[in-house]
Order: C-alpha cells, then sequence, then structure tokens
C-alpha cells in the first residue's frame, strides 16, 4: 500500500528514464533529430504524405533504404486496397442504364467512391498544377498590360518575355512548355523553340539536307539570305507527315504585315528535308495582339472571320512542291494574345471551381 503517497505509472517511469538518458548522452538526442531531418527530406523528395509515414516504426538504426521499403510497402498495401476499390467502380459500370432517371445520381456514387481512395498527395499535387498554371496566366496578363518592372526597363522586350513565358527559346521539350494557352496538345507533340532550320531534329535525326543540287543552294543562297538560316518561333512535329508552325508578333506590331511568313517556313520545310520526312501538311498560328480585320482581309483575301471563338482562319492552302515533290496544304489562324488569355482563363477555373467543389 502507499496511501498518501502519488502515485506511479510505467509510462511516466520510462519518460523519466528517457529524459536521464538524454541528459546523459546528449549525443543520442542528436542522432535522433538528424534522422528526423533525413526522414523528412525523404517526405519531401519522394513526395509521401502524411497518412503514409505515420503508419510506419522508424528505428533509430534504419538506413534511408530501410526507412524507403517500410513506407513502399505501405502504399503497395494501400494501392492494393485502392485497385481493388477502383476494380469494383469499374464492375459497377456494367449495372448503369445511362437513360435510366437515376443514372446521374447513380454515376456521381461511383464518382464519390473513387474520389475518396485517390491519395490526398495525388490532389495536392493536381491542386499544384493547377495553381502554377494560374499564375502563368496571371503572369501573361501582366506582360500584355505591360506592368513587369523589366518592361519599364528595357524597350521592345514584350515579344521576347511572351515567347520566353509559353515556350523557352533554345527547348526541345514541349512537355516543359506552357504551349497549352494556345492548345493544350501542343504539350504532347515534339518539337524546339527559336531553332535554325538546318539544326531542326526529330529523335535527334536532322530534318534538313546536308546536300543540295545547284538550283536549291542557288534558292536558298539567293537576293543575298541564308534561308536555311532561318529560325522560325516554334515548331513541333505531331506525327503522320505533320507540322505545327507558331509565330510570335510583339503586341505593337501590326500582325497583318506578317501574313505570309508561316507559308515561307512550310515551303522551305516541304522542299528542302530529307526525303524520309515528308511533311505535307502544315498548321500555322501567328500570334499578335494589333490585329485589325480589315488590314488581314485586305492583305490577304482568303482569310475569313471567326465570330463564335474571336480569330482569323484561312483555309488549307497549297505549299509548292519542287523538284519532283508533290504539293502540300496549310491551314493558318491569326490570333490575339488576349483571346488566347481569355480562353485559358475559362478552361483553368474550370478546373479551380471542380477542385474547389471537392474541397
Amino acid at each position: 500500500m502507499f496511501t498518501g503517497q502519488e502515485e506511479m505509472f510505467i509510462e511516466d517511469i520510462q519518460a523519466a528514464v528517457s529524459n536521464s538518458i538524454i541528459e546523459m548522452y546528449p549525443e543520442i538526442e542528436e542522432a535522433k533529430q538528424k534522422h528526423l531531418e533525413n526522414f523528412s527530406k525523404l517526405k519531401e523528395m519522394f513526395l509521401i504524405d502524411d497518412e503514409t509515414s505515420k503508419k510506419i516504426t522508424i528505428s533509430i538504426n534504419d538506413n534511408e533504404t530501410d526507412i524507403l521499403k517500410k513506407i513502399y510497402k505501405v502504399e503497395a498495401d494501400r494501392q492494393a486496397t485502392i485497385d481493388a476499390k477502383i476494380k469494383e467502380s469499374i464492375d459497377n459500370l456494367d449495372k448503369l442504364d445511362t437513360c435510366s432517371e437515376n443514372y446521374e445520381e447513380e454515376l456521381k456514387i461511383e464518382i464519390d467512391k473513387l474520389v475518396k481512395e485517390i491519395p490526398q498527395q495525388n490532389k495536392k499535387n493536381l491542386m499544384h498544377y493547377v495553381a502554377r498554371r494560374k499564375l502563368v496566366l496571371d503572369l501573361f496578363g501582366k506582360i500584355l498590360d505591360r506592368t513587369l518592372i523589366v518592361q519599364q526597363e528595357k524597350a521592345n522586350y514584350d515579344e521576347a518575355l511572351i515567347h520566353s513565358l509559353l515556350f523557352q527559346k533554345g527547348s526541345t521539350n514541349p512537355e516543359n512548355s506552357d504551349l497549352w494557352i494556345i492548345n493544350e496538345d501542343f504539350i504532347y507533340f515534339k518539337g524546339s523553340s527559336e531553332m535554325q532550320l538546318n539544326k531542326l531534329e526529330i529523335d535527334g535525326q536532322k530534318i534538313f539536307k546536308d546536300k543540295f543540287s545547284e538550283e536549291e543552294e542557288r534558292y536558298l543562297n539567293s537576293l543575298g539570305e541564308n534561308r536555311k538560316m532561318e529560325r522560325p518561333d516554334v515548331f513541333l512535329f505531331p506525327g503522320e507527315g505533320k507540322c505545327i508552325i507558331i509565330e510570335f508578333k510583339a503586341p505593337h506590331v501590326n500582325v497583318s504585315d506578317h501574313l505570309t511568313q508561316l507559308n515561307r517556313y512550310a515551303g522551305l520545310i516541304r522542299n528542302y528535308t530529307e526525303d524520309e520526312f515528308q511533311i505535307t501538311t502544315f498548321f500555322g498560328y501567328l500570334l499578335g495582339e494589333n490585329i485589325e480585320e480589315r488590314d488581314v482581309r485586305g492583305a490577304v483575301s482568303s482569310f475569313e472571320v471567326s465570330y463564335q471563338f474571336d480569330y482569323l482562319f484561312k483555309p488549307a492552302e497549297n505549299v509548292i512542291g519542287y523538284d519532283g515533290r508533290k504539293n502540300g496544304s496549310i491551314y493558318t489562324e491569326v490570333i490575339k494574345y488576349s483571346t488566347l488569355l481569355k480562353r485559358a482563363k475559362l478552361r483553368n477555373k474550370i478546373f479551380i471551381d471542380k477542385l474547389n467543389e471537392r474541397r
């Protein structure tokens, strides 16, 4: 009996012993803190969410490999559970009838089940993806409004800023670009930004010829020009003999003065590339801000106005083939930066609104 004395619990004894040991051997506490720091770095590096980290027990003797093995085992178990529930929802699709009055409600039930199973880290990554796009669009708007500090310090810098925002000059990785502002599909194609024609490559292979006939060489260097050195703003290659050409113009420039530039590039690609690169179908995008419909249609009468989406387009016309090459074709659009910005903001807002509904 310990009547009148303060009660003592096992947990208190363990805590007191631990504190005493730490006081006697401070290097243990240092090792523990270092271990926690390394664990935090691993979490950040491999995007490990808190839910996973709480389910593992880490020993001070565990090295990084041991920790990652424990983490991946927890994630594998959870992924197996998720996959089983996803399969269950997919199997349940067999029971749905799109003509049923309860179709939307039943579909929503299956959607809600899946959303609950998506790891929180994936949701955060999606939010980060959408948030980044919003910041890029806000930056695009500031460039068009000329409110960036660098625009006050440097003259004639707007086009370079827009070009680099959409696709960094010299880059050969559209996947890391923001060309989605123009078209969501563009980031999935092979291509390059600000690359000389004679250096353009597809899968590491140059597409422009190294050797030309006497007549070809004469033309390519006629009128004091070296057409092999032409440097279009963006080339994209979707495959199947197709090529996308994008040209940026400074916001203050009258775009109608440059309407034939895309055709010129298409002609060079059609006629002076290696035989194995038979590129016959071209899509051209001439982007700027000073676009006057009457100037455009007065200069090239085949342009038409798309009243629904606020741009001008020219139906496919011939890209002349020489020296035995058949003609290709090019479809062209002339679009304002502000129109692209408006469209992209609307698309991104839809994502943000949907994500907020789920939060």
